[in-house]
C-alpha cells in the first residue's frame, strides 16, 4: 500500500528551507511526495532585476529542479500573486481537489497556530494564509458532500515553522541533501558558502539532541465519532 506526503507552501523554496531534510528521510522510507506551491514567488527575487514574467518562469524552473533532486512525483503550481495571497473559496477548492487527488497520509505546511509575529519572514502574510487554508481544506476533503470527488481523510499534520514544536527530526544524515535542494533556488542567494553556513547553523540547529534538525508541531487528526443508527439491527 502506497504511503503519500503532500507538502504545501506559500512560495517556491519554503518547503526546502523548512523541511527539506525530513523530505529526504521520508523519500528514503518509500513515501511518494507531492508539492503544492501557492504563489509564483515573483516578488522574492534576490538577484539582478528581471521582468515579472521572467521572474515567474525562473522560480517555477527552480522549484521543478529542486523537486527533481528529491524525486517529487508532481508539483502543483496554484499561480497566485506573491505577497498578495488571499484566503478565498477558490484557494480552498484547489487545495481540496489536490488532497482528494493524491490522497496523502501526511500533510506538511506552515503552522496555523504560529501567531507570535516575532519574525517578519516566518510570519509572512502569505505563510499565515496558506497555513489556515490548508488546515480548512483537510477538514473539507474528508467530507463526502462539500466538494466533488471521493472523500479523503489525512492522518497527520506536520506543521513547520512552529512557535511550540513538539517534535525535532534528526536530519544530520541529510543536511547536505537539504542544502542541495536549496541550491536549486539560485535566485534567492548570491553566495553559496554563506547560504550553506546559514542553513546549517541557523535553520537546522533547534535542539542539542542532534547536530542538525528540523522542528515541527505534529498533530494527529482524529476520526470523528459517528453514532450507530439505532434502527439498524444488522450490526
Amino acid at each position: 500500500m502506497k504511503k503519500v506526503i503532500l507538502a504545501v507552501s506559500a512560495h517556491p523554496d519554503d518547503i526546502e528551507f523548512s523541511c527539506g531534510g525530513t523530505m529526504f528521510k521520508y523519500e528514503e522510507l518509500g513515501f511518494e511526495i507531492y508539492f503544492a506551491v501557492a504563489t509564483n514567488g515573483e516578488n522574492g527575487f534576490k538577484i539582478a532585476h528581471k521582468p515579472k514574467a521572467e521572474r515567474i518562469k525562473i522560480r517555477h524552473k527552480e522549484q521543478l529542479k529542486a523537486a527533481g533532486v528529491l524525486g517529487v512525483k508532481k508539483v502543483f503550481f496554484l499561480n497566485q500573486r506573491d505577497c498578495h495571497l488571499e484566503y478565498t473559496e477558490g484557494l480552498r477548492t484547489k487545495l481540496v481537489k489536490i488532497i482528494k487527488e493524491v490522497e496523502p497520509d501526511i500533510i506538511f505546511s506552515f503552522d496555523p497556530a504560529n501567531k507570535s509575529f516575532e519574525s517578519i519572514n516566518l510570519n509572512h502574510r502569505d505563510h499565515r494564509i496558506i497555513a489556515e487554508a490548508v488546515f480548512d481544506a483537510v477538514f473539507a476533503a474528508r467530507n463526502r458532500y462539500a466538494y466533488p470527488g471521493n472523500p479523503h481523510a489525512v492522518s497527520f499534520f506536520h506543521f513547520f515553522g512552529p512557535d511550540k514544536p513538539n517534535y525535532f527530526e534528526n536530519i544530520t544524515k541529510y543536511i547536505d541533501c537539504k542544502i542541495k535542494l536549496i541550491e536549486a533556488h539560485r535566485s534567492q542567494f548570491d553566495d553559496y558558502n554563506s547560504m550553506a553556513k546559514w542553513v546549517k547553523f541557523h535553520l537546522s540547529s533547534y535542539t542539542r539532541k542532534y547536530k542538525f534538525s528540523e522542528k515541527f508541531r505534529i498533530v494527529e487528526i482524529k476520526k470523528p465519532f459517528v453514532m450507530e443508527d439505532a434502527g439498524d439491527k444488522s450490526k
